[in-house]
């Protein structure tokens, strides 16, 4: 391949006209650095696969590469040659021109017969056409030199009363056709092709006779409207191609910026990996998207963009080999809690024991990093032999609780007789009833649990609203509203959460309790050499003594608490 292309290279630089070449010498450029981009590409995920890192990866260049470089040299050294050569001949073709100019205006100076003066006018403007081109930066400038040197010749010598009307009034009307053609070219979307035409259509104009003087002022006024407006728009479309590529540049450097945070906060877990390589692949799809940027500036922004690129993919493949090591070493473990579930499964001499055991066994099971495919297999005889154990647990209490009817039964009868008693205002005798309602119900025994959370609710409800009559003192009434909170807890389907929201509840008002007693505490250290004392000490003594009654309060709630869960766990 590359072979063929210094080839064909050395073939295109013999040819004497360099420029003729230019587009087949780019084709090939493009294709060398397509084969170039391959090529190592190719040498760079072999030396990835053998174990390699990607930012250690060095590519050396062959002959072939450094013949072709030095082609391409020749070709840019020929290219200048040929620049410079037309450089030259441009400017010998301006001074040409400038002195074709200098004629014409000399010429129009002269009262000679007119009729020489229109052939020397004639021979000026072909030797006009015949001379080259000049540097298009002096092109519009010498060309308004050009055409004011004719318009002054045609205004000035005296031909215009030879020529006929019908020669006037056609003339008018192939410069209206001109203006016309030139007007359209502003609604042109291709400006390459306007760019183009209006020479061709500048050069018409020139080459039309002259006009009737009365129409000319406003012919010519018209003309340069429309010129100038071609050239505002020609003028526009490449400021706004600069902008463009200004503002693609900003595009593609937000998103190499987007790419980079990728790098910031690498993924966790293959989901994640999988969901960031999605959106990696969209930014890429996005970037390219993205038009035409300001060379070098561009190809340094592509260069940080592919180097984030790559070093994420990296990133990615060295997670995707220390997961697989994870997933072995998680195997290793689910397999050990397996083995403990499954000696465990049959263990029914001891059901608080073994329950413990097994759902300690879960809880380690929940801490274990995911297995990968193996996952689901060993969930599913893990949850297996757990399930051994519960199925024979339910059923164990499910018969117990059959033997529980009978205390379900004699605690109907209870809550019937609570329901229907009447307090008879003497609070001692009332409270001493209400104690003998609670002792006969603990002395009833346990219930079915489907039946224990709604009777007992029932139960305690109606000793709540009966203690709030009987009871005077509200830190003792809340203090037994609190007791029978706990002992609807204990009979709760949900008693663990519902003992743990409140020991978490509880502990927070003690905190919050202890840190106003040291704030004010601390306020008072400020008076502490103050002599007598004074309102503000009183008042912080009072907030002191007030917050510790409510602290005393709160930790006689909190042991409380802890001997119901004591006494619950034990009864498990």
């Amino acid at each position: 391949m590359k072979a063929n292309i210094i080839s064909k290279l050395e073939e295109l630089l013999a040819n004497a006209d360099i420029s003729a070449v230019a587009n087949k010498v780019k084709d090939l450029q493009r294709e060398y650095e397509q084969t170039f981009s391959k090529e190592m590409e190719k040498a760079k995920q072999e030396f990835v696969d053998d174990g390699g890192k990607a930012r250690d990866f060095v590519f050396a260049k062959t002959a072939d590469d450094t013949k072709i470089i030095q082609l391409f040299d020749q070709y840019r050294k020929l290219k200048k040659q040929d620049e410079e050569k037309l450089a030259a001949e441009q400017n010998k073709n301006l001074e040409i021109k400038l002195r074709i100019i200098k004629d014409i205006n000399d010429l129009s100076q002269l009262e000679v017969n007119v009729g020489s003066a229109i052939k020397k006018l004639q021979e000026l403007q072909l030797a006009w056409k015949e001379t080259g081109a000049v540097s298009p930066h002096k092109y519009k400038e010498l060309q308004s030199e050009y055409s004011k040197a004719v318009e002054s010749f045609n205004y000035n010598i005296k031909i215009f009363r030879q020529l006929q009307d019908h020669d006037f009034k056609k003339n008018t009307e192939l410069k209206l056709e001109i203006i016309q053609k030139i007007i359209a070219l502003i609604d042109k979307e291709n400006v390459k092709e306007v760019e183009q035409l209006i020479k061709v259509y500048r050069n018409d104009w020139e080459d039309v006779g002259p006009v009737l003087q009365d129409n000319w002022t406003e012919l010519k006024l018209t003309y340069k409207d429309a010129i100038d407006k071609v050239y505002a728009k020609i003028k526009a479309y490449y400021n706004e191609m600069e902008d463009r590529k200004k503002q693609n540049l900003e595009a593609k450097k937000s998103i190499v910026e987007k790419a980079k945070t990728f790098l910031n906060e690498l993924p966790e877990s293959d989901d994640k990996w999988k969901a960031k390589t999605e959106e990696l692949i969209k930014l890429q799809e996005e970037y390219k998207n993205i038009g035409y940027t300001e060379k070098p500036a561009g190809d340094i922004v592509y260069r940080d963009f592919r180097n984030v690129c790559d070093e994420f993919f990296n990133k990615k493949k060295d997670f995707y080999t220390h997961l697989k090591e994870k997933h072995a070493t998680a195997k290793q473990q689910k397999m050990t809690l397996i083995e403990k579930a499954e000696a465990l499964q049959n263990e029914t001499s001891n059901w608080k024991d073994t329950t413990d055991k097994i759902i300690r066994l879960q809880d380690d099971w929940k801490k274990i990093a995911n297995a990968g495919s193996e996952e689901p297999r060993l969930f599913q005889r893990f949850r297996k032999a757990c399930n051994t154990f519960f199925d024979a647990k339910k059923s164990f209490y499910e018969a117990k609780d059959n033997e529980y009817s009978g205390n379900l039964q004699v605690k109907e009868e209870i809550l019937k007789k609570i329901n229907e008693f009447q307090l008879s205002g003497e609070n001692a005798t009332d409270r001493e009833e209400l104690k003998k309602f609670s002792e006969a119900w603990h002395a009833a025994g346990l219930v079915p649990a489907k039946e224990k959370q709604r009777i007992n609710e029932a139960f305690y409800k109606k000793l709540d609203e009966m203690y709030d009559v009987v009871i005077s003192n509200q830190s003792e009434k809340f203090l037994m509203k609190f007791k029978n909170k706990l002992e609807r807890f204990k009979s709760s389907a949900d008693s663990e959460t519902l003992f743990k929201k409140e020991r978490e509840f509880l502990k927070k008002q003690i905190d919050e309790i202890n840190s106003s007693i040291r704030t004010y505490e601390n306020n008072m250290g400020f008076f502490k050499n103050a002599k007598g004392k004074n309102d503000f000490i009183t008042e912080l003594e009072k907030k002191i003594e007030f917050e510790k009654t409510k602290l005393k309060d709160f930790q006689t709630r909190m042991n409380l608490l802890k001997e119901t869960i004591d006494s619950t766990k034990q009864h498990a």
